[in-house]
């Protein structure tokens, strides 16, 4: 399962371009100084990754197999919701 889910993470992170982490940081500076509301939506949408992530881990050490499928499944969807915010937000920060 944990195979799958990494292929599936990095066919994701290849639909979205890469970032330096230069770049990155650049544009969550500009983000927070552009737009807080949607800065601290990002900093949530992280949060909830990070805790995702962790219950992830716990599950496979368990050994849950089913629930731990539908954790991978929730993941994959809020990463590329959380890319795509990310995405928007440069877009519209590189405008200005």
């Amino acid at each position: 399962m944990t195979t799958e889910f990494e292929e599936r993470m990095k066919a994701l992170h290849k639909e979205f371009d890469e970032l330096s982490p230069e770049e990155r940081k650049a544009v969550k500076q500009k983000i927070k100084r552009i737009n807080v509301l949607t800065s601290r939506k990002l900093d949530r949408m992280k949060h909830e990754l990070l805790r995702m992530e962790t219950k992830r881990a716990q599950l496979s050490l368990d050994g849950e197999s089913k629930e731990l499928s539908e954790l991978e499944d929730r993941i994959i969807n809020k990463k590329r919701e959380f890319l795509k915010v990310l995405f928007k937000a440069k877009e519209n920060c590189s405008k200005r």
